[in-house]
């Protein structure tokens, strides 16, 4: 079987630093690791809205955030803060309006 020589000829770009240089970029924001996730708050509103009543915060910051539970939370601690849901004693969320 006859194989394909393969060559060894470098590439290399030169000079794309400067060239780009000209474009604006846009400015990123960064994230903030106290705020919450807008769309992880919703996800959450909808949860507690379709659920039955009584979930544990546990299970529902794992079901929003299941590899980083600390988003969860801050979700869940946002829908705490408008009033949209409350937490008893026992851990267990539930929805006020």
């Amino acid at each position: 079987m006859k194989g394909r020589a393969h060559s060894t000829d470098d590439f290399r770009v030169t000079g794309v630093a400067d060239r780009l240089g000209a474009y604006e970029a846009a400015d990123v924001p960064s994230p903030d690791e106290h705020t919450p996730d807008p769309e992880l708050v919703e996800r959450a509103a909808t949860l507690l809205s379709v659920m039955p009543r009584n979930q544990l915060r546990a299970t529902i910051e794992s079901m929003l955030s299941p590899n980083d539970r600390e988003r969860g939370r801050r979700a869940i601690d946002a829908l705490i803060d408008r009033a949209f849901a409350i937490e008893d004693e026992t851990g267990h969320l539930r929805r006020t309006a």
